[in-house]
């Protein structure tokens, strides 16, 4: 299972590990069942089975599971879209 621990281990900027904080509130929230529209998540467009949030110049997304939603990726705003493409 992925966590966020793990994706932040995978980018190498400290400019990302500032964010981690944030990002674990977000995970152990949503893991409690509270609505991801209090932490500023947005459901995205082009694939409706998954949440963005904003963390500065990244975003973090999750995926909607039977088990609820789980982090999924962590990118770069600027490559959102080639993201959302590959889908």
């Amino acid at each position: 299972m992925t966590t966020v621990n793990l994706l932040f281990s995978e980018q190498s900027t400290s400019e990302c590990r500032r964010y981690l904080t944030k990002a674990k509130a977000i995970e152990e929230a949503l893991n409690t069942g509270v609505q991801y529209s209090r932490f500023g998540g947005k459901k995205l467009k082009l694939s409706k089975n998954l949440v963005r949030f904003k963390l500065g110049n990244y975003r973090l997304i999750f995926k909607y599971t039977p088990n609820g939603l789980i982090p999924e990726s962590l990118i770069q705003r600027k490559h959102l879209s080639r993201f959302l493409k590959r889908r």
